[in-house]
Order: C-alpha cells, then sequence, then structure tokens
C-alpha cells in the first residue's frame, strides 16, 4: 500500500522481507526503525510475525504507518458529518490553501474524526491528507519537498461541502479496497512519535535495526507535508518546533556547535566551510553540522538501545553540496566503527537523484552518486 500515500522511502516492502529473516538471530527479534517514516520496516517485520518498533518525529508519516499495520476490516467508513460546518478560526493552518467556507466543512471532518476509534480514524485523516493534497496540487512546484500558499484569495481553493464529502467517502472506499494486500499477520507493531537521537527505548532491547536515515539533501520533511500537518491543527509557520526538530531541516537552530566527530565528517564542514559560494562559510556549514550532530547522536542511540548480538543494516545515499561529495555511506561506516561495529557495505550507483530537480545545483561539476547497503555487527571485543 505504499502507493496509498507516497512517502519517500529509503527500500522496498519485498527487499525488506527478504532481507530481515537474514538478519534475526532468534525465532522471534524485535526489529526497530529509528527513521520510520510510511513504515515499510516495521510493515515487512509484521509480515513475518516479529515484534516490532517504528519512530519518527513527524506525526504524518506514523498516521501513514499506522494505516499500514494496524488498519483491518473492522475499521468502519465514516460518513459525512451531520452536524452544521465547525467554526473555523480565521488563522486556521488550512487557509492558506482553502476559502473560509472549505475549511469550515474541513474542521467539521476532523472534528468527526477525534470522535471515531483508532482504526476509523486513522482512515479518515489518510483520506483527508489524499483529498486535500489531490485538491491543493496547483500549489505543488517543480521541486516535490516544496509547498507554495496561495499568494492572494483569489488563488484559494474552495469547494462545495456536498463535493468535499463525496471525494473524502470515495476516498476512504478506495483504501478499504486495498486492504487485501496487505499481510494476515496482525503482530503487534509500536509506533512512537519521537526524535531518532532521543529513542524512548530500554538499553539493550533491540536485535535488528534496518532503517534509512533522512540524507543530507535538504528535504524539509515539514514544509514537504505542511499541507497534511495543517489538517492536524499544525502550523508550520508559527509553530517551528516540528520542523526545527527534525533531521535535515532547512532551518538553522538557535545553537550550532560542531559535535564530536570522525575525519570524514570533520572534513566534510572544512570542505563546506572554505567553499566559495555564497554562504557556504555560515549557513550552509551551520546546515551541515546540525546534520552531523544529529546524525551521530542518533548513531549513539542505536548503540545504547541495541543487543549485544544485534545487526544494524542502514541504506544511506551519497549527495553534493555544490561540488563537494557528501560521501554519507562512508561517514556512517566511520562513526560507526568507533562505536565498535564492523560494516560490510553494498554499493548500488545511483542514476537519478534530487539534484536534478534544482537547476543552479547543476552548474557545479558532480561525479556519480551511489547507495549503499551498510551492514553493521557488534565487533566481539565491544
Amino acid at each position: 500500500m505504499a502507493d496509498i500515500f507516497p512517502y519517500y522511502a529509503g527500500f522496498s516492502f519485498d527487499w525488506a522481507c527478504g532481507l530481515l529473516p537474514s538478519l534475526a538471530v532468534s525465532a522471534q527479534p524485535r526489529v526497530l526503525d529509528p527513521w520510520n517514516g510510511s513504515g515499510t520496516t516495521t510493515l515487512a517485520a509484521q509480515a513475518l510475525g516479529y515484534k516490532s518498533i517504528g519512530v519518527d518525529l513527524n506525526p504524518i508519516a506514523n498516521v501513514v504507518a499506522r494505516l499500514r499495520t494496524q488498519i483491518d476490516a473492522q475499521a468502519k467508513i465514516i460518513l459525512p458529518p451531520a452536524r452544521s460546518p465547525a467554526k473555523a478560526r480565521a488563522d486556521d493552518p488550512l487557509s492558506a490553501w482553502f476559502t473560509h467556507r472549505t475549511v469550515e466543512r474541513l474542521r467539521s471532518w476532523t472534528e468527526e474524526l477525534l470522535l471515531a476509534s483508532r482504526p476509523s480514524a486513522t482512515l479518515g485523516y489518510v483520506a483527508l491528507f489524499r483529498v486535500i493534497k489531490s485538491l491543493t496540487s496547483n500549489f505543488q512546484g517543480s521541486n516535490p519537498t516544496w509547498v507554495r500558499r496561495a499568494a492572494s484569495p483569489e488563488d484559494l481553493v474552495d469547494v462545495a461541502a456536498e463535493e468535499l464529502d463525496s471525494l473524502i467517502v470515495a476516498d476512504q472506499k478506495h483504501i478499504m479496497s486495498r486492504l487485501g494486500t496487505l499481510p494476515n499477520n496482525k503482530e503487534r507493531v509500536a509506533l512512537l512519535t519521537a526524535s531518532s537521537s532521543a529513542l524512548p527505548i530500554r538499553d539493550g532491547s533491540v536485535d535488528v535495526i534496518l532503517t534509512s536515515p533522512p540524507y543530507l539533501t535538504r528535504i524539509d520533511y515539514a514544509v514537504a507535508y505542511a499541507r497534511e500537518l495543517a489538517v492536524l491543527g499544525v502550523d508550520i509557520r508559527v509553530d517551528r518546533s516540528l520542523r526545527a526538530g527534525l533531521m535535515g531541516t532547512t532551518l538553522i537552530r538557535s545553537s550550532v556547535e560542531q559535535g564530536k566527530y570522525g575525519p570524514l565528517a570533520t572534513d566534510l564542514v572544512d570542505r563546506i566551510k572554505s567553499h566559495s559560494s555564497k554562504a557556504s562559510s555560515g549557513y550552509y556549514r551551520k546546515q551541515a553540522i546540525q546534520y552531523l550532530n544529529d546524525l551521530v547522536g542518533s548513531l549513539d542511540e542505536i548503540q545504547r538501545v541495541a543487543a549485544s548480538r544485534a545487526t544494524a543494516v542502514l541504506v544511506v545515499q551519497d549527495s553534493y553540496y555544490k561540488d563537494v561529495h557528501v560521501r554519507l555511506a562512508e561517514i556512517c561506516e566511520e562513526e560507526m566503527a568507533a562505536r565498535g561495529w564492523a560494516c560490510t557495505p553494498r554499493r548500488f550507483r545511483v542514476d537519478r537523484t534530487l539534484t536534478s530537480v534544482n537547476t543552479a545545483a547543476r552548474a557545479y561539476t558532480k561525479g556519480d552518486v551511489y547507495e549503499t547497503v551498510l551492514t553493521f555487527t557488534r565487533s566481539k571485543d565491544d
């Protein structure tokens, strides 16, 4: 069901299902994805009958992951609210794209979802996400990770209540029609809204880590899902905490001091700092430091929660800052080695990257980009 709500994933469900059994150290391993996104790892673990934990700071990701692992035929399609349209605030975050009357009808729906059972509410929220994204497709630019807002009242989307109701009900029915594609096994999946650098998980309790961390490509996931977050009442322009907290954010936090990491990460910061392009020594250096601080903090957490015989697989992709090669796989390998993990890497050349979207970035000479599957095992003397 990945196509129900496309959310960038580092690997496929089939690949995860094929890999996880080879990593299991027991018949019932506990699997973790600290950057769970839409839940490919947790869905694969569930299909195999393994207990799993998915962690993501983005609540939109967790709603979609819940749909894929917890929805079943018991979920009831939510019918159009019978009550009068809800009163919407003038500063409702949805008003960045919709007229006031449309926002009021959408708020009638979100009020209805608050009263529904969790499976039904999950179904309803994802249907709302999909309908709103479709209705505001004109606000999606050539960069798929950036969403515009209405520049004037004339740009706002206006939909009659009856039409909106019909779209939302039809979308719920479409999602329910896809339930036959889900695994039959309903092994427990724990989905937690938290940061990868502060995992709410016990020490030494995880047997397998399978994940793909955000790459250093300046994708701002809060902006990319600003419309869906608005459904949940989050205005990322006013409440900047989520956007600031996500790994890879383009916002610079109030205090950014370079952490302690190995020669490769340190060299990357130095090369960005010394680049001749504008803001390299300021904003872009800080952004790289912030990302690397989040990365090593997350690797520390993986180290803490991993059991003594645990295996960790990270799927990472290189990128470029201008013409500076960001060797993310090698940085991860070096940092994990410093924490007592041995690595077996497998590299694959990538033909298409988001760099091609940014026309200004094409002016800088770049080499090949690789995606690497890094398989880590604890060193015997760790």
